[in-house]
């Protein structure tokens, strides 16, 4: 669910006390853009996606914000490494469930480790507990995982987030991306997009805890911050 991923990283951000004033903001793979509506006028928007229509829906939507000036690029994935947006740092690094799809995490975060400068945050997502492995899906990532992965790529894990178990036990229809399924991963999606929406990154984290302990349900994704 994309405000589950939304409001999870910014309740992650909240509690580690970083705040997104005057900053400059990356977002790798930033999809609808979602992440940038919560982004305050102040800060500077770069990102990358590899759809060119997607990068100018999202451009035109953060004009209309007043965003006169972000910085939104496609990306080919054959060559991203050599992408100029990687070629400078930022205060700021998202990165939301990108890192389950790698065949090679480790050397993706040492390549992002470079934008970083010394105070700088990335902010990673990725999917927990799955009760059926979506097929894109090269990784299955726990707490473990996700520390060594830092420490082959010269950072650390300094904070770290559980949450969204509202999902859980329908959690297999999101992996089958086909027919009917599909139509009604999208229902259960704005179902629940629209309460998350409403409550905002304080309160939908306390209504997860709540249905977690109703229903036995899982977190179905964690979000973590690496630094230097």
């Amino acid at each position: 669910m994309r405000m589950a991923k939304v409001l999870l990283a910014l309740h992650l951000c909240e509690k580690a006390g970083i705040g997104l004033d005057g900053k400059d903001i990356f977002d790798y793979g930033f999809g609808a853009g979602t992440f940038y509506r919560y982004c305050p006028p102040t800060s500077r928007l770069f990102g990358v996606e590899m759809d060119a229509e997607n990068v100018g829906a999202v451009r035109a939507m953060l004009l209309d914000r007043g965003f006169a000036n972000a910085d939104l690029q496609t990306i080919e994935i054959e060559r991203w490494q050599e992408h100029p947006l990687l070629a400078r740092t930022y205060d700021f690094v998202l990165c939301s469930h990108v890192l389950e799809h790698l065949p090679d995490p480790v050397g993706f975060l040492r390549k992002m480790s470079d934008c970083l400068g010394p105070s700088s945050a990335f902010v990673g997502l990725v999917p927990l507990n799955e009760r059926q492995m979506d097929p894109h899906h090269v990784q299955t990532v726990n707490r473990a995982k996700i520390e060594e992965w830092a420490r082959a790529s010269g950072l650390r894990v300094a904070h770290y987030l559980e949450g969204d178990p509202l999902i859980y036990w329908v959690q297999p229809v999101f992996a089958c991306n086909k027919g009917l399924l599909r139509g009604l991963a999208q229902v259960i999606s704005l179902g629940l997009g629209i309460p998350a929406t409403l409550l905002g990154p304080r309160w939908w984290p306390q209504v997860g805890k709540l249905g977690a302990l109703l229903t036995r349900s899982l977190p179905t994704q964690a979000a973590f911050i690496l630094t230097r």
